[in-house]
């Protein structure tokens, strides 16, 4: 075939296909652009998850009639000069192609007042042109109305999700820049309804507090550290905060929300003994670093840069992680609620190995013997074919797992007093049109605000016991779940019966450790956890008296 030039409308949706590949990318790159402008407030709202409508407006400096002209044509920017500047960026966005792109695959709708000017000017796009224009009153600022995205490109239209899919991955998108900026206020609103609603906070912390709630903020570890070229702010969850995902894994760049990607693998390193297999810790991360020693040109998106060193970095945030669980990460007990503490258990690289190798155990009907807990984690039970090495967690996990999932309704404990609880404002809403569901589990919840509720009601099997450790963790835990899609009831249940379920580090008396050993073995599969994990490991007695020279 002859090599021919494309035309240009072919060649801006390519373009675009490079930044815009759904809602949430639009939001991100105009939210930036926003932020950019020095703007202190911005409000974004969205219809139909951000496909039918995605409006942002600021109260930042604004653009002129002629600028507004040329921000819509590709390569335009404010933000470079020469390119020497591209060494020493310092802000977000600076590519110059993320308007031109959303105006090639959108109907666009620019608003903008510049200081010093007694009127704005409102200019209309449709593929990349300019099909009216005149003036329009404002305040200082711009703002950016996006409709029908992808409206003359049905292929990529046709590879969205649902509505209310695609609005949990916008909101999800702006929760981590709402976190990275927390001295700009943000309103946000979707199918108009109001989700968020901050004023600028003081710093970091503050703003996850506004976001996750004053009672999870006051539980993580702070940890600052400066070194050569780099000052990191960072506050760590403690085990007890772990998740089943990495959707509470932060790292801020310099104001950049940024994928942590494999300069988390330290953090999850220095967390791997302290957390059962499927979990992760919950961090954020605020580092700020010299512009010489980081290239953020390397994604469309900007959403992955790349260190000159990227050890250096491992290295300290390793060291960081390292710090808040207690310097050698084995020392010190983590506090939680009221008076109970988490050890750690402290078997050796080599052990952990072995009892992994070891084959999962099926418990059957046979004589057995517990011969007592070990580290606060583990009992030993003596039984005729070898030891048996139980994690208590995961034990007590999968009783309580069977223990009230017989396919109907679980019977619920109404309190006297309902307890308010509150969970990131992206999280709210998939909660709250999850809670007929979870009524068939025995958790009763209604609405309370704009992204708190009322907890009325707990599964009557667990109430007692999860009174006790506290119904913030669980609820998080499902409203995590539930950020990620529907998910289905069974697995809504495996995370609370994991929340109710005894701790690694709980001290447990000998009638405790008989009790949780015999339910377990009358469980229907004790072999593994409801998430899946080995319950317990088996020495067999021949092994163990061949390591020992018999």
């Amino acid at each position: 075939m002859p090599i021919r030039r494309l035309e240009e409308a072919v060649i801006r949706k390519i373009a675009a296909g490079e930044v815009v590949d759904r809602p949430s990318s639009v939001a991100k790159e105009l939210v930036e652009n926003a932020l950019d402008a020095q703007a202190d407030r911005i409000e974004v709202a969205i219809e139909g998850g951000g496909i039918d409508l995605l409006r942002v407006a600021d109260d930042g400096v604004g653009m002129s009639r002629d600028e507004m002209h040329l921000a819509i044509e590709r390569h335009t920017t404010s933000k470079l000069t020469h390119e020497e500047d591209l060494h020493h960026i310092r802000t977000l966005g600076f590519r110059g192609e993320a308007l031109a792109a959303i105006c090639a695959v959108a109907r666009v709708t620019l608003l903008s007042r510049p200081g010093g000017s007694e009127e704005g000017h409102a200019i209309r796009v449709e593929e990349g042109r300019v099909r009216a224009e005149g003036p329009a009153a404002r305040a200082v600022g711009t703002t950016v109305e996006v409709r029908d995205l992808f409206w003359n490109v049905p292929a990529r239209r046709r590879f969205l999700d649902s509505p209310p899919a695609e609005a949990r991955h916008v909101l999800s998108s702006l929760r981590r820049i709402v976190l990275a900026r927390p001295e700009a206020a943000f309103g946000i609103s979707s199918e108009g309804r109001e989700v968020l609603d901050v004023a600028p906070a003081r710093d970091p912390l503050s703003r996850i507090g506004q976001l996750y709630g004053s009672e999870f903020a006051s539980r993580l570890v702070p940890v600052v550290m400066e070194e050569s070229g780099f000052r990191l702010r960072a506050w760590f969850g403690p085990p007890e905060l772990a998740r089943p995902t990495r959707v509470d894994q932060h790292l801020f760049l310099s104001g950049r929300a940024v994928r942590p990607g494999i300069l988390s693998l330290g953090i999850a390193q220095s967390y791997a003994r302290y957390l059962p297999r499927g979990q992760h810790a919950a961090f954020f991360l605020y580092l700020d670093v010299d512009p010489e020693l980081v290239d953020v040109n390397v994604h469309p998106r900007k959403e992955e840069v790349r260190f000159r060193s990227e050890r250096a970095v491992m290295d300290l945030l390793r060291r960081a992680a390292l710090r808040a669980l207690g310097g050698s990460g084995l020392a010190s007990p983590i506090p939680q609620e009221g008076s109970r503490t988490w050890v750690a258990p402290s078997l050796q690289p080599a052990a952990e190995r072995e009892l992994q190798a070891a084959e999962p155990i099926l418990p059957s009907p046979r004589s057995w013997r517990v011969v007592g807990q070990v580290q606060g984690s583990y009992i030993l039970v003596e039984g005729e074919e070898g030891l048996e090495i139980v994690d208590q967690h995961a034990a007590h996990e999968r009783v309580l797992f069977e223990r009230s999932r017989g396919g109907s309704p679980v019977p619920t404990q109404e309190f006297l007093v309902p307890v308010q609880l509150e969970v990131p404002f992206d999280r709210a809403a998939a909660l709250d049109r999850a809670i007929p569901a979870l009524r068939e589990l025995g958790i009763h919840l209604e609405r309370f605000g704009e992204r708190a509720f009322l907890l009325r009601g707990w599964p009557a099997p667990l109430a007692d016991r999860q009174s006790r450790l506290g119904f913030q963790e669980p609820i998080g835990t499902v409203a995590n779940q539930l950020l990620e899609g529907e998910a289905p009831l069974a697995e809504l249940w495996r995370e609370v019966a994991c929340a109710a379920a005894i701790r690694a580090g709980e001290a447990l008396s000998p009638e405790e450790q008989e009790a949780l050993i015999a339910e377990w073995k009358a469980t229907k599969e004790p072999s593994r956890c409801p998430h899946g994990r080995p319950v317990a490991h088996r020495i067999p007695w021949g092994d163990l008296a061949h390591r020992v020279g018999r």
